[in-house]
């Protein structure tokens, strides 16, 4: 009789155990859900996007079901390596380029007025480059040259780069007096940039985690 009860015992502990590895890994994997869901909303609202493509670079990893330990119960909420520098807003941190160059900024103008815009195709740094007149190496003034300078890049317009910033060249008008606008379009002043620190997955995750407990009551009582 004994034996029988013990084996009995056994079992029950056995499908308990069962019943509360498949209620945890349904757990996580909602929770990561949510997380996900949360830190999108988070990016959307608190951050300028061009496209959808931040937004759905965030990713969750399910947990399987064919876990046997509850060691292994985990499930991950994340972004995907190509959208990688939303790591640096989550944390904050130094922007740099690599090979110590300086870096590329484009500036608003480049992006057609706004920053919530793409740069123009036109206006990409290898299209700048191939589209930048030398400097006029005729005699006279520097202000002569860049006279000369900026006269053919206005006709053929085209760009100039004077000291580590590249202009286009507006309103361009000879006479008596010379007279024309240079509007600076990328610049090439910085080794490093800093971003302050804007998180968007760790709240996303704590907000998440708040009613784990009442998910994994709410599954027990399910399996």
């Amino acid at each position: 009789m004994s034996i029988k009860l013990v084996k009995t015992y056994e079992d029950a502990l056995k499908d308990a155990q069962k019943r509360i590895i498949r209620a945890g890994v349904n757990t996580v994997n909602i929770v990561a859900a949510q997380a996900r869901k949360n830190a999108q909303q988070n990016i959307t609202r608190n951050f300028t996007t061009r496209n959808n493509f931040t937004v759905n670079s965030v990713r969750f990893t399910q947990c399987k079901p064919s876990v046997q330990k509850l060691s292994d119960i985990k499930s991950e909420t994340g972004i995907t390596e190509k959208a990688g520098y939303m790591a640096r807003q989550e944390t904050g941190g130094v922007k740099k380029a690599p090979g110590g160059a300086n870096l590329i900024i484009p500036n608003t103008r480049a992006r057609g007025g706004s920053n919530a815009n793409k740069v123009q195709r036109r206006y990409h740094y290898d299209n700048v480059i191939k589209n930048t007149v030398r400097w006029s190496d005729r005699g006279g003034s520097r202000k002569a040259r860049l006279v000369a300078t900026a006269f053919i890049a206005a006709r053929e317009k085209k760009f100039i780069r004077m000291n580590d910033a590249f202009f286009r060249v507006t309103n361009f008008r000879k006479g008596k007096r010379v007279s024309f606008k240079l509007q600076e379009i990328l610049n090439l002043k910085h080794k490093t940039t800093y971003t302050p620190q804007n998180q968007w997955l760790e709240p996303a995750a704590e907000s998440a985690a708040k009613n784990m407990q009442a998910i994994f009551n709410s599954q027990m009582d399910k399996v």
